[in-house]
């Protein structure tokens, strides 16, 4: 049995108990601790044991079984509404003597008051079990802080039934508007409008990238979690404005909440509406602005900084790097100057991405090996000083699908969730800031490859038709989107580049171990 504990400095008692350890996979500490603010023993074990109840039944809802309904403040209003008039109907005919219903009232009155301490612990060790029943019989399963409202609304429904019943009781059957007004239309929760079922029609339907979908659902979780209830048909423009708001208002940037929070909001409720899922588009007037004078415009790595990466990836490597992470940051910048790709697609190369094609050694960017942007296979030719280099030859030590740039047998997880291959570009991007200390805020590590190969390329007068074939950019006109380049084409483009010269350093540029400091970090930080 769970007992109160006394703080030997305030003399206060507290609540304290250790979380079971099937409970803990949600994330909860291994105890939980707070004060019951008396100093009063028998009081406090009566809060104790009060809490205890609220938690247990608050860890058992997080177990898995049968998923809770969300609803909101006016369906639990409505729902309680149906209990109102289903109770009243029951007993019309015959309410009882006056006295009777006057008693049955005094009872509830006596009930529904808890001898100390909070109400909601009260509330659901006395109507509880009716109120479930209830509930079940609608088929309805609420948890939480949505069980502790629908409780509260359940006692004062049963009041007002009670109330009316003893004016019935009295020969008065007199219709009560007022009463009638007082409760919504109870319209039951649609489970096809549920954020689940939605969500994975919305991902099979837009085929999105692993990558978009772990970074999306979170944000429609918040907002679910926001406004109280996972059906969508009672998102309102509102909740959206609201929502921006709170967001604009916290520290998350206004290009964040544009290309991050409302863009994904938009994009689903757009779906929803167009494919008949959802009466109504709430987000369709829903936009963020930005101001033009603050945002930087980003490009390529300027020749100086080019040449510190493309340098660092030719000399000798960390020893205690993995042997993949070490051919990553010896080809993948090498790779992506001479084809301008976008690094995930390049640290997603498999063995079999390696092909000749018309005579020409070629890398194939493909979806199946990870993810594309415009979901588009392609086919790049292979510079000829990456061939000096012997990529090709490295690339044919392995064989079939295995990855080039990560081990498979290594991966902390198997799924597509949180891809290996992009852990390896984010590896090499901070490689880039905190390593080799390019700093530049008008460069994004892994991006900046492509704005120097394009502007490379109109330096030396590639097609642009070819330039944009040879880094996966969209069409630009209708008439594009006919007939593609073929290798033969984007190697003449390619030859175009020049070589770049570029002598290894005799040493590695990162020789510390694993969160060790440079002398220059040392220093700065004393």
């Amino acid at each position: 049995m769970i007992g109160p504990w006394k703080n030997p400095r305030s003399k206060v008692y507290w609540f304290r108990r250790r979380v079971p350890a099937k409970y803990r996979m949600f994330g909860m500490p291994a105890e939980i601790k707070f004060s019951l603010n008396t100093t009063d023993l028998e009081e406090a074990k009566i809060l104790c044991q009060e809490e205890n109840l609220k938690l247990e039944r608050q860890w058992r809802a997080s177990l898995p079984g049968e998923q809770p309904t969300q609803l909101t403040h006016l369906q639990i209003t409505a729902l309680a509404g149906e209990f109102y008039k289903e109770t009243v109907a029951a007993r019309r005919d015959e309410p009882g003597t006056p006295a009777e219903v006057e008693r049955s009232l005094r009872e509830h009155e006596k009930r529904k008051r808890p001898p100390i301490g909070p109400l909601d612990p009260h509330l659901f060790v006395t109507f509880g079990p009716e109120a479930k029943a209830f509930l079940q019989r609608k088929g309805i399963h609420l948890v939480g802080d949505r069980l502790h409202s629908f409780l509260r609304s359940y006692v004062e429904a049963k009041e007002l039934a009670g109330l009316e019943l003893l004016q019935n009781a009295k020969k008065d059957y007199t219709p009560n508007e007022e009463l009638a007004k007082r409760f919504p239309e109870y319209k039951p929760p649609n489970p096809a409008k549920k954020f689940d079922v939605l969500w994975a029609e919305f991902v099979k339907a837009k085929d999105l990238a692993a990558s978009t979908k772990k970074k999306w659902e979170p944000y429609f979780r918040q907002l679910i979690k926001r406004i109280g209830t996972d059906d969508m048909s009672c998102v309102t423009e509102q909740h959206l404005l609201d929502w921006r708001d709170a967001l604009l208002a916290s520290k998350t940037s206004r290009r964040n909440v544009k290309f991050g929070y409302i863009a994904a909001a938009r994009a689903f409720f757009r779906w929803a509406k167009v494919e008949k899922k959802l009466p109504a588009n709430p987000g369709a007037e829903v936009f963020v602005t930005i101001s033009e004078k603050k945002k930087i415009k980003k490009g390529g790595f300027n020749d100086r900084e080019a040449h510190t990466i493309l340098a660092a990836a030719l000399g000798p490597q960390n020893e205690r790097m993995t042997e993949e992470n070490a051919a990553a940051r010896r080809w993948v910048p090498w790779i992506c100057a001479y084809t301008g790709a976008r690094v995930n697609e390049i640290t997603q190369l498999r063995a079999c991405d390696v092909i000749e094609e018309e005579g020409i050694p070629c890398v194939h960017i493909r979806p199946e090996a990870g993810t594309v942007k415009t979901a588009e296979e392609r086919t790049v030719p292979l510079h000829p000083h990456l061939l000096q280099m012997g990529f090709v030859a490295w690339a044919h030590l392995k064989k079939g699908e295995a990855p080039l740039f990560y081990a498979v047998e290594r991966q902390r997880k198997k799924d597509r969730k949180n891809p290996t291959y992009t852990s390896v570009g984010n590896k090499l991007a901070d490689w880039v800031r905190n390593r080799l200390r390019i700093k530049n805020p008008k460069v994004a590590p892994n991006h900046a490859w492509r704005y120097r190969f394009k502007q490379i390329g109109l330096d030396f007068d590639m097609k642009e038709r070819v330039l944009d074939a040879i880094q996966g950019h969209a069409p630009r006109t209708e008439g594009e989107k006919y007939g593609k380049p073929k290798p033969a084409a984007m190697l003449r483009e390619i030859l175009k580049h020049p070589w770049y010269e570029i002598e290894a350093p005799a040493s590695p540029v990162d020789r510390r171990r694993r969160g060790q400091k440079t002398l220059k970090d040392q220093v700065a930080a004393v």
